[in-house]
């Protein structure tokens, strides 16, 4: 057997080769945010999964169990969006220790159960499990999007625009507030603490780019720009030029980047789990882009940067230009290259 992959990026390559190439009812498989079937009819079916293990994506000592339910399925949720999709059904799978009250369970069950509903979604069945090691919870979720509407990691053309759906930085900046004593006010705690424990899946943003047309290409933020960014360029063949002025920033954001001693841009460009929605959009369109937000009752996007042609996601500084491809968050980096931006 050759040797073992080195990170992230390169073993889901290996594993796609094992794989071997999908069925031809299979439009995107491996290396976007969903899978997406032909099944028939005028919609593409899409089929997402994601895992949340205990002492990896949260901690029981600030994760309530109701809120850990909401965001199991937000997390899948956003997948969807960032195909341009209506998510309508999801599977849940629950790894419980068998030593903890089981009435975390429950509440679990009511926090997933809640954003369902919120979501006018059902959630259909799955399966529970002992799980010795902590807790542990998958979804998948299906949904559908009409084919000539869906949008995928793949479509930016080089000159295109991008663009995300909300400021960066705040679920990192959140999750830095739950685990240590920061001397914020409550005023601007809240929405930091919020944006980790309860991210809102950018479904309406991203129905309305699908239908309009305005996007060419999009992703979710779950793992920061500078490694989501990275998949959109490779599947669209381009690098990227990010505009560090223009990337937008909270209050919030700033004062607790102070309170640490770190670059604001490091949160905002490496901390993940920000959920929005990274877009390109042709220059043509631009114009459009503000209206059809506003008129929707949707925020306005932010202008981040531009496509170009290579393959690297450059952070530009005034004069100064910075490679920050892949230096989000990675499961499995054996690298220790430094991490902040």
């Amino acid at each position: 057997m050759s040797s073992p992959p080195g990170g992230e990026v390169e073993l889901i390559a290996r594993l796609s080769q094992l794989l071997g190439e999908p069925p031809s009812e299979v439009i995107l498989g491996i290396g976007d945010d969903c899978a997406a079937l032909d099944l028939g009819g005028p919609d593409y079916w899409l089929w997402t999964m994601d895992t949340l293990i205990e002492e990896v994506h949260f901690h029981t000592d600030y994760m309530p169990s109701y809120q850990l339910g909401r965001k199991s399925l937000a997390v899948n949720l956003s997948d969807i969006a960032a195909m341009g999709g209506e998510p309508l059904y999801a599977l849940v799978s629950l790894g419980w220790p068998p030593g903890r009250d089981l009435a975390g369970a429950l509440e679990f069950g009511e926090g997933l159960a809640a954003s369902a509903r919120e979501y006018q979604m059902a959630v259909i069945g799955g399966d529970t499990v002992a799980s010795p090691e902590g807790i542990s919870v998958t979804l998948t979720v299906l949904g559908r999007v009409p084919k000539n509407e869906m949008l995928g990691r793949f479509g930016a053309k080089a000159g295109d625009r991008l663009y995300v759906t909300g400021p960066l930085g705040l679920s990192a900046a959140g999750l830095e507030v739950l685990k240590g004593n920061l001397s914020l006010d409550e005023k601007e705690k809240a929405p930091l603490v919020q944006a980790h424990l309860d991210p809102r899946p950018q479904l309406a943003a991203g129905r309305l780019l699908a239908k309009e047309k305005l996007a060419t290409a999009m992703i979710d933020l779950s793992d920061g720009v500078a490694t989501d960014l990275m998949h959109l360029c490779r599947q669209s063949g381009l690098g990227a030029r990010l505009w560090a002025e223009a990337v937008p920033l909270t209050s919030g954001v700033l004062k607790v980047a102070a309170l640490l001693n770190r670059d604001p841009l490091d949160l905002a460009l490496t901390g993940g789990e920000d959920y929005e929605l990274l877009f390109t959009v042709p220059p043509v369109l631009e114009d459009r882009l503000p209206r059809a937000f506003a008129q929707a009752g949707l925020r306005p996007p932010h202008l981040l940067g531009e496509m170009v042609p290579g393959e690297e996601v450059l952070l530009i500084t005034g004069k100064k230009e910075k490679i920050i491809s892949g230096r989000g968050y990675d499961h499995f980096r054996l690298d220790p290259r430094e991490e902040s931006v």
